[in-house]
């Protein structure tokens, strides 16, 4: 095999044989490319165009569904033909539905302006449609805000008003049928004043779900109110407690005497001023405090949010009405199981102590013995005040009232009581 292969003979007769494939190879394509030109030049020429579809029907009674804006058309002709067709002519292909009721067909695709000479081949040669019998209703347009959660603090959203209270709605009678509520959903987040936009129109359904139906328009303008209601009320002041003994208070005032409450009109309606409670039983000499301004339930924000409460005291120690006289013996009576009372309850509600249990204290009282003497627990009153304390568990200062002329001691200063609604 060797020797046949390094023979050159061998080798110009594989060379000539491989030569000869090669030609008749690219001769037969030569050939098969020839009859493909003339097979086509034997059919003429062709074009492909998207035509508008239109469909003829009774408009006035029925809604159509289905139908595609455009069909596929391939035109075939021969060539000038097709060349002069391209230039002049446009065509119109069309389907016929003016002798259909409600109902879905399968309709043959027609064509207009087209001249003769000219094929013209939908894609396909029929489309699927549906006729269905045409309502017109009213609806009231209802307007739901979203973000409302999101204003600013102390803004509101007002009553939004839509461009039109109704909106009349054409369609498929099935589903003007299935139509519930139009809504209109505007976003409010963020919003600071009031403003007007352009929203969506949707039609929903008794599931709140979208029903597929064309409005005209389908937008419309929507103007909301956004408000930061106040109102300037006076400052009062509400003392709790009394001063320790031996002192006097000669003036309380605030930083100011208004402050602006911004809250919903309702809330505003009912107010008439905002109170500054400033307990009294542990001053002792003058002080400037400040104070958060409360606010009343439903209320978003006070402006200033806090004020300074300036309280001015006073000693008011008496030497000669505290120390004995000359001739006087200094002496001390000791009442047992005084009653504490409770003061500023309301009428609908009750108190019970929890320390001291009984609600009783003992009480020394110093003074002359002559006038101990003549001195009885009748003269003598122990008492908390509960005005304005909610309902509830609190510690509270225990005042002691004893004749002038007279000074008292006790270890205890504070009750526990709890405050709770009057039993019928």
């Amino acid at each position: 095999m060797d020797r046949l292969l390094k023979s050159p003979w061998f080798v110009k007769v594989a060379a000539f044989l491989i030569a000869l494939m090669m030609y008749t190879t690219v001769h037969i394509n030569d050939q098969q490319a020839n009859e493909d030109d003339q097979s086509l030049t034997d059919s003429g020429e062709q074009i492909f165009k998207n035509v508008s579809l239109d469909v003829e029907y009774d408009n006035n009674k029925y809604v159509l569904l289905g139908n595609p804006d455009t069909v596929g058309v391939r035109f075939q002709g021969s060539k000038s033909d097709i060349m002069r067709f391209g230039l002049q002519r446009t065509p119109r292909a069309y389907i016929d539905l003016t002798d259909k009721g409600a109902g879905q067909y399968d309709v043959p695709i027609k064509f207009e302006n087209v001249p003769s000479g000219i094929d013209a081949i939908p894609r396909e040669s029929t489309v699927n449609v549906t006729l269905h019998e045409k309502k017109t209703e009213s609806f009231p347009v209802t307007v739901q805000l979203l973000g409302e959660d999101d204003l600013p603090k102390g803004y509101i959203a007002g009553t939004p008003q839509a461009e039109k209270e109704e909106i009349e709605i054409t369609g498929a009678k099935e589903m003007i049928d299935e139509i519930a509520y139009v809504r209109v959903f505007v976003n409010v987040a963020d919003e600071k004043e009031t403003f007007t936009r352009q929203a969506k129109v949707q039609a929903l359904n008794k599931s709140f779900d979208p029903v597929d139906i064309k409005i005209e328009p389908d937008t419309m303008n929507v103007t909301v109110p956004i408000e930061n209601p106040s109102k300037d009320v006076p400052v009062t002041i509400e003392e709790r407690g009394s001063l320790p003994d031996g002192y006097e208070l000669k003036s309380i005032t605030s930083s100011q005497e208004e402050v602006a409450i911004h809250a919903p009109e309702k809330v505003l309606e009912k107010l008439n001023s905002i109170s500054l409670p400033v307990d009294l039983s542990n001053i002792t000499e003058d002080e400037t405090i400040d104070m958060d301004v409360p606010l009343p339930e439903g209320a978003f924000y006070a402006s200033p949010g806090k004020l300074k409460v300036k309280i001015d005291v006073e000693k008011t120690e008496d030497e000669t009405s505290t120390e004995p006289a000359e001739n006087e013996t200094v002496s001390s009576k000791t009442f047992n199981d005084l009653p504490i009372k409770v003061i500023g309850l309301d009428d609908n509600e009750e108190a019970s102590f929890n320390s001291p249990n009984e609600g009783v204290m003992d009480v020394t009282v110093n003074g002359n013995e002559e006038d101990l003497n003549n001195l009885s627990e009748e003269n003598i009153t122990a008492f908390v005040d509960a005005k304005n304390l909610s309902e509830g568990q609190h510690d509270v200062k225990i005042n002691v009232d004893v004749p002038e002329r007279f000074t008292f001691e006790s270890h205890l200063t504070e009750a526990t009581l709890t405050i709770s609604k009057r039993t019928a």
